[in-house]
């Protein structure tokens, strides 16, 4: 599968890797495995990597769907795109999503992602 999560205990965040070409099942896989995974505390912030994604198998339409499913308990969310294509759509999911409570952030690097996941606030 292209989609893997994993728990970081140190940092209590939800680790999601998007790798490869990723399709709206693999997402809605993902989405199921998180949701019934006892061991996830869903308190935690999400970093979601997608610095190996291909985007080919994303569309806007899968974005929307995802960005439009309600979340219980909003969470901070950074996405790590340091491709320009996956940096665009990751931007367009963050639109897509505004209103829906999480705060979404885009970053080029995974140390400015993990930063504001800790401090809230981007680096100049």
């Amino acid at each position: 599968m292209a989609v893997t999560y994993r728990r970081d205990l140190e940092r209590r965040l939800l680790v999601v890797t998007l790798a490869g070409l990723v399709t709206e099942s693999d997402l809605e896989r993902l989405t199921e495995q998180v949701r019934n995974d006892p061991s996830l505390d869903p308190t935690w912030a999400a970093l979601v990597d997608a610095s190996t994604l291909n985007p080919a198998g994303l569309t806007s339409e899968t974005l929307r769907s995802r960005a439009g499913i309600p979340r219980p308990r909003p969470v901070p969310i950074a996405i790590v795109a340091p491709t320009d294509v996956v940096f665009g759509l990751a931007r367009m999911f963050q639109m897509m999503s505004e209103g829906q409570g999480n705060r979404i952030e885009v970053f080029r690097y995974t140390g400015d992602a993990l930063a504001w996941l800790t401090t809230g606030e981007r680096a100049e």
